[in-house]
């Protein structure tokens, strides 16, 4: 203790200040290390949790953007195909509607060539008539005209 004399140190202040010391040891762990390094692991728990949600969304997202991929190219081949069909169908339409047409226009002309040799033939025969007509007439007139004694 002498030595701690020579140089000024007072070993029962000394040992209060260890006490108080250890105390403030004690009291900062307790009440501040331990609570601080429990929020502090929570704080790294909750950022790990974070990061690995953050890891899965974007694998989640990676997996939906190529579903979203695949169906947009199914449903551009599906459009493709049913535009494809709509056209087949139009064009097998109008070849329809064309032939339709045609044939129409075939029985039209028929129809009409008949009526046209119906009325020609008609015609004909009420000309036919008529000149026959005419000329009984005619000959009657010229009877009627002929003085009845010239005949002889």
């Amino acid at each position: 203790m002498e030595a701690l004399d020579a140089f000024g140190i007072d070993w029962r202040l000394l040992a209060i200040q260890a006490v108080n010391f250890a105390l403030l040891l004690w009291l900062l762990k307790r009440y501040l290390f331990t609570p601080l390094i429990g929020m502090l692991e929570k704080r790294q728990a909750e950022i790990a949790k974070g990061v690995a949600n953050a890891a899965r969304l974007e694998a989640e997202h990676a997996a939906l953007e190529g579903e979203r991929e695949q169906i947009l190219r199914r449903s551009r081949d599906e459009a493709n195909t049913i535009v494809e069909a709509a056209r087949r169908t139009g064009e097998e339409k109008e070849r329809e509607i064309v032939h339709a047409a045609t044939e129409r226009g075939a029985q039209v002309v028929s129809e009409s060539q008949v009526r046209a040799r119906e009325e020609y033939d008609h015609i004909l025969a009420e000309s036919q008539k008529e000149i026959a007509q005419i000329a009984i007439l005619a000959a009657e007139k010229i009877l009627r005209e002929r003085p009845q004694g010239a005949a002889k």
